[in-house]
């Protein structure tokens, strides 16, 4: 499969790079960096695309302004992408009436899209597209296994990994936590590896995204430690 990132920083190569790394060794994985000096309207898309945009099977964006979802159906157009992946980790980065009027293109064009809130919410339950399947197998809502001996985590193994790639720091610094101390602990482990969600109370969720994102790594670990106890 071929993957197309659309990043504007560090953040989004970074998450790049961890699918590239972790990620099937099929998976061709690029980037195409978009300008961070965007207007907050744009009526030329073609005057802030780069001239050489890569073929892919699956678009996923990881812009970090309103501008950067506003240029999605060209970039899959020259792409020749089927699918598209918009995560939600900022509501200013990605508006709801955006969201609309993305799906309503992509609908016109074939093309499939979902649009997660947070990136590492995304589900295999979440689309039919067999390219958005393949990817959130691998990468999306954590999943982690855990082996406890006596009162303590001795050791992990990350099944499925968020984007950002935290689950796997995270599994690496529980070991030798204590047990009672693990779930707490892997949420604190999560905010101290860079999360791209906002800070920012959500009106859907009434709480911050990056506290959502938190929540489905706490829920990760304790579901792990359920499991490894029912053995």
């Amino acid at each position: 499969m071929k993957i197309l990132a659309i990043v504007q920083g560090n953040y989004g190569k970074r998450m790049a790079e961890t699918w590239e790394k972790h990620g099937p060794k099929d998976w061709n994985v690029e980037t195409l960096e978009i300008t961070s000096s965007l207007p907050m309207m744009i009526e030329e898309p073609s005057e802030f695309l780069p001239k050489d945009i890569p073929n892919a099977d699956l678009v996923i964006s990881l812009g970090e302004h309103a501008s950067v979802a506003e240029l999605l159906p060209n970039i899959v157009k020259a792409s020749g992408a089927r699918a598209v992946i918009a995560p939600v980790d900022n509501r200013a980065w990605l508006p709801p009436g955006l969201v609309k009027q993305l799906e309503r293109t992509f609908q016109k064009l074939g093309v499939a899209v979902v649009f997660p809130v947070t990136f590492c919410t995304l589900q295999e339950g979440n689309s039919d597209d067999p390219l958005i399947r393949e990817f959130a197998h691998h990468f999306g809502a954590p999943e982690v296994e855990i082996e406890v001996e006596t009162d303590r985590v001795k050791g992990t193994r990350v099944i499925r990994s968020a984007p950002c790639g935290s689950t796997y720091f995270v599994a690496e610094e529980l070991r030798g936590t204590k047990v009672m101390d693990t779930e707490e602990k892997s949420g604190l482990l999560h905010h101290n590896y860079p999360c791209l969600a906002t800070m920012n109370v959500d009106w859907q969720f009434h709480d911050t995204l990056m506290h959502r994102a938190g929540y489905f790594t706490k829920q990760a670990v304790k579901h792990a430690l359920k499991k490894f106890a029912k053995r």
